[in-house]
């Protein structure tokens, strides 16, 4: 985990974090693996809760290609928040939701009598 900035929102410490070395099961990249997240807000509470270790200081990050930008425009529009769990549990949160069914998946029309 890189800590790329950290604000506060109102009384909310944030932090914007990037995550590599992930194994995140994802049908949308070619792999089927997506291996890090460029940008996730998260309170610096959530952070704290899960870090165990500090490895590293002034690490050079990868581009985030405009995370935070895009983020902080939807956030002032309202339609962007902030992660309150622990890191893992927003990955695990993350993970589910693209692999989770599509309503065609999971429901059948039927025209039997």
């Amino acid at each position: 985990m890189l800590i790329l900035r950290r604000e506060a929102l109102g009384d909310l410490p944030v932090l914007h974090i990037q995550l590599q070395g992930l194994r995140l099961r994802n049908p949308f990249t070619a792999s089927g693996l997506q291996t890090d997240l460029g940008h996730m807000p998260i309170s610096e509470e959530a952070v704290q809760q899960s870090v165990t270790d500090l490895l590293e200081q002034n690490a050079t990050p990868s581009d985030d290609a405009g995370g935070y930008e895009e983020w902080r425009a939807a956030y002032e529009r309202g339609e962007a928040g902030v992660f309150t769990l622990p890191v893992a549990q927003v990955v695990q949160a993350l993970e589910d939701a693209v692999n989770a069914p599509t309503p065609a998946d999971t429901f059948s029309k039927s025209n039997r009598k």
